[in-house]
């Protein structure tokens, strides 16, 4: 049996195999031939998950080989994208195309089916996640056929936006995209007093805001990225500095094309907790993670990360169709983390917090199915797919059987 870590490596599995497949049509046939023999089938990705979402003892598939922009659309502003692709991948082909995605996060190396199942985002109350930009796909279901869902079935297409690959192995995805456009990116240190009464000011302005609270300091730092039409300047990578040091959150400012601006470098391993929160609610809760670190967890320097969140349709969604505020907390990889998560699950919980799929969370299965009202409707198309429950795992199957 092979061993497989995710990328923080809080994560193993044994698999009974991995498999590379270079086509569809294999993915295909491992499909069936796994569903004959009765093993069970995920998906890697890229292994950016904190959560068990991947882990298996059956069949794991990675789709590394299976990459690349296959088609473009500049009529309808859509790209068809094959499943193991890498994020940093599709920005090239798009800006050739004169096309870009609406918004990202920070970190590109995901794999963008990946990205998709698990409702990746970036940050603005205008934007969804990749999930929300999904207008068709190609998903292997457990039969080993090949299933296109697009807007003609809207039920089953909320179902795939964020599905965490329990519909099947989604191959290829369909993105609806935007022109290409510039970004300045400015970020600069306030003191956390001056955060807190500025940032309703900060995100009317920019086209996606965010700001990062530094514990070790007690600080905080503005990032923002505006839309310009500015020539561009190049936005060079910051130099290396450790978690705890105001440094590392500011980047050089610049002008360039988004999909140059939106990466950063994550040169040290981590795990993260991120909760989407109701919209209104979000400094407070800012407010209680900071006294929680300051007066019970000061041994942990990483910084906290508040973003906003459009309402998105996907039946898994964490915003359940509200503008919402996440709010992620990290430590390193290697440290005595859960005792800290732990707690600050606590102070989410009580602000009414959802947590991301595929972040780390202690929730018991069925206080999972209470924060996600529509999981019935997912379910039921899950099983319309997949009624032997072949691309479940033992932290999956509690939670939608």
């Amino acid at each position: 049996m092979a061993e497989w870590r995710n990328w923080a490596g809080n994560v193993v599995a044994t698999p009974a195999r991995i498999e590379r497949p270079g086509s569809i049509e294999i993915v295909q046939e491992l499909v069936a031939g796994a569903a004959r023999d009765g093993q069970t089938v995920r998906v890697a990705g890229a292994g950016h998950s904190f959560s068990p979402i991947c882990a298996t003892d059956g069949l794991l598939l990675d789709l590394i080989d299976l990459s690349g922009v296959t088609s473009i659309d500049t009529h309808k502003q859509t790209a068809t994208i094959l499943g193991g692709t890498r994020i940093h991948q599709i920005g090239a082909p798009l800006f050739e195309a004169g096309l870009a995605v609406a918004n990202q996060g920070d970190i590109d190396v995901q794999a963008i089916a990946g990205a998709i199942g698990t409702g990746t985002h970036g940050t603005g109350r205008n934007f969804g996640s990749f999930s929300s930009t999904l207008v068709a796909c190609q998903i292997v279901t457990a039969s080993g056929d090949l299933l296109t869902v697009d807007q003609s079935d809207m039920e089953t297409l909320r179902a795939a936006r964020v599905s965490l690959g329990m519909l099947g192995v989604m191959v290829s995805v369909t993105l609806k995209l935007v022109p290409a456009y510039k970004l300045r990116r400015q970020s600069w240190p306030v003191a956390w007093d001056e955060a807190i009464a500025k940032w309703p000011e900060i995100e009317a302005a920019a086209r996606n805001p965010e700001f990062w609270w530094i514990p070790p300091l007690d600080t905080s730092v503005f990032k923002v990225f505006v839309e310009t039409d500015e020539e561009p300047t190049g936005t060079p990578t910051a130099p290396a500095h450790p978690p705890g040091t105001i440094e590392r959150y500011l980047p050089p400012d610049g002008v360039d094309w988004a999909w140059r601006v939106y990466p950063a470098v994550r040169e040290h391993r981590f795990v993260e907790m991120e909760y989407a929160l109701p919209i209104d609610r979000g400094l407070e809760a800012m407010a209680a993670i900071r006294d929680l670190m300051l007066t019970r967890h000061p041994e942990v320097r990483w910084a906290v990360e508040f973003r906003t969140h459009a309402g998105e349709d996907a039946f898994l969604s964490v915003t359940q169709g509200e503008d919402s505020v996440t709010i992620s907390v990290h430590d390193a990889a290697d440290a005595p983390h859960w005792d800290f998560f732990g707690e600050a699950e606590q102070v989410f919980r009580r602000f009414d917090g959802r947590p991301h799929w595929g972040k780390l969370n202690f929730l018991e299965p069925g206080e999972l199915r209470s924060l996600f009202p529509l999981l019935d409707r997912f379910t039921t198309i899950r099983r319309r797919l997949d009624p032997d429950g072949i691309f479940l795992n033992d932290y999956l199957r509690p939670i939608v059987e």
